[in-house]
């Protein structure tokens, strides 16, 4: 007899193209369609943030719109959602939540009792989801901790703990830690008497954290597996360095602890067809890649003709990104014989410091400001080497997709990137440049032998072609979370 698919709703703040910030956001778009595809009946649900509602019909989907209002109880009132329902052109369902607490910016600058009660409502929401679909899922999938409080509801509330579904079995929840520095960690105040749960959660066992809440402490203990999104991830969360004072809290519930590594959509990423590109390529021909290298030189006004090496950058200018690292190492940047690009927003000092450094080294360095989706991939494509050397990495997606476009990644040994980066020299070859202490001397050292390997195009060619060819589907990742959906199913949740 067949195994029963299992249903699964994903539960999460972001979801891409629509509302995405980060990496969240990749995940809840490109996840779910591969899960389809290996049999699981899985749907999303997410806040329909300010202009996500129009987002969705410029892409030419067709909203069901108002398909009945979903309500629940919090802080001594009731409080409604319009129930907005996709039809997604990969098959998988989306449920828009329209309320007035969905009208703000996504993510607090202050995180409280009352900035976090937007996150608390829409995971009572998700609960109750199923009395105006008609559908129940046997999983809540929820990510970080903006969606940990649901676990903790059905751990914990006054009502919730007694939930369960109509044939008389209570649903699983899956926790997927996509960043362990964001807990929504916040003072008690009046959060008991408003999210409805039991006092007596607030303890070590529970969601206390040194006298304060901590949702995403609360997720962890509380779900019924938790997730993080490469394998690497999820031994160094365990440890004091990575994690300090929840380490043990991870470390404890290890036996629930699962490390799959984020996938890419590869139908989105594919130099093969990328419509934002000026010619497209394969690993097989890559005399697009040329003339996307040469309209990217165009762009920054370096010389389009020129031959030596361009390393490439599209990320979030933060700590995490390493470039307290990459900036002392820019006052030796004409000493290489390469031509910087950096694309990304972030951190003012970080914006400054590049400004300057394009304007002092300006035969050497170029730096767009702000985020431009054609312009990202035309960084990708165009580039030869790609530069993250990351503090922490929980994932990464960007050395995946440069990869994919025929640019090779320096990185440093850490998260998903040494889940996916083997360095040249090791046994075997490998796909990219590595290092381990997070300095500049080793970053500088990383990025030196990949510009004077790039000397060498037989050897080139062939690390840019065992990148190109590499599998970043979800396909495989897919499948372990099925199994995992399967397996605690089968355990009663």
């Amino acid at each position: 007899m067949a195994e029963r698919a299992p249903k699964v709703l994903f539960v999460g703040t972001e979801l891409s193209p629509f509302s995405k910030v980060g990496g969240l956001g990749d995940v809840m778009g490109s996840l779910p369609k591969a899960l389809l595809q290996c049999g699981v009946d899985v749907r999303v649900v997410t806040p329909a943030w300010p202009g996500v509602l129009q987002k969705v019909r410029d892409a030419g989907y067709k909203i069901v719109t108002g398909l009945q209002h979903v309500t629940v109880a919090c802080a001594w009132r009731t409080v409604e959602a319009i129930v907005h329902r996709v039809d997604d052109a990969d098959g998988v369902p989306i449920y828009l939540l329209e309320s007035e607490y969905y009208n703000g910016a996504m993510y607090p600058w202050e995180i409280n009792a009352a900035t976090v009660h937007p996150f608390m409502i829409f995971c009572l929401q998700a609960l109750e989801l199923s009395r105006v679909t008609e559908w129940e899922p046997d999983v809540f999938h929820c990510h970080d901790w903006p969606t940990a409080f649901l676990p903790c509801a059905l751990a914990w509330h006054h009502h919730y703990h007694h939930f369960v579904k109509q044939d008389g079995t209570r649903p699983a929840s899956v926790l997927t830690l996509h960043n362990v520095a964001h807990q929504g960690i916040f003072p008690p105040g009046p959060f008991f008497e408003e999210s409805g749960l039991d006092r007596s959660c607030f303890n070590m066992g529970g969601i206390e954290f040194y006298g304060m809440i901590n949702l995403l402490k609360g997720g962890i203990l509380s779900a019924t597996a938790i997730t993080t999104v490469s394998p690497r991830y999820a031994w160094e969360i365990q440890t004091w360095e990575s994690t300090e004072a929840l380490s043990g809290v991870l470390y404890n519930r290890r036996d629930r602890l699962n490390g799959i590594l984020n996938g890419l959509d590869v139908d989105y990423w594919n130099p093969a067809t990328d419509p934002l590109l000026p010619e497209c390529y394969s690993a097989d021909s890559l005399d697009g890649k040329t003339a996307c290298r040469r309209e990217l030189l165009k762009n920054t006004g370096f010389d389009p003709e020129w031959k030596g090496p361009l390393v490439v950058s599209v990320s979030r200018l933060v700590e995490q990104k390493g470039f307290d690292i990459v900036l002392p190492a820019l006052k030796q940047i004409e000493t290489l014989g390469a031509k910087f690009i950096f694309l990304g927003s972030g951190h003012r000092w970080i914006e400054d410091a590049l400004r300057d450094a394009a304007v002092l080294h300006r035969d050497s360095l170029c730096f767009f400001p702000g985020y431009n989706e054609p312009l990202a991939h035309l960084l990708y494509a165009g580039g030869d080497i790609y530069l993250m050397p990351s503090l922490f990495e929980p994932c990464g997606l960007s050395q995946m997709i440069a990869m994919r476009y025929g640019a090779v990644p320096v990185v440093r040994e850490v998260g998903g990137l040494i889940d996916t980066v083997v360095d040249v020299d090791a046994e075997g070859g490998g796909n990219g440049f590595t290092f381990l202490t997070y300095d500049t001397q080793g970053m500088f050292w990383s990025l030196r032998r990949a510009i004077e390997r790039f000397s060498n195009i037989r050897a080139w060619d062939k690390i840019r072609a065992k990148g190109m060819r590499e599998d970043f589907s979800w396909e495989k990742s897919a499948l372990l979370y099925r199994d995992l959906y399967r397996r605690i199913l089968k355990e009663g949740g």
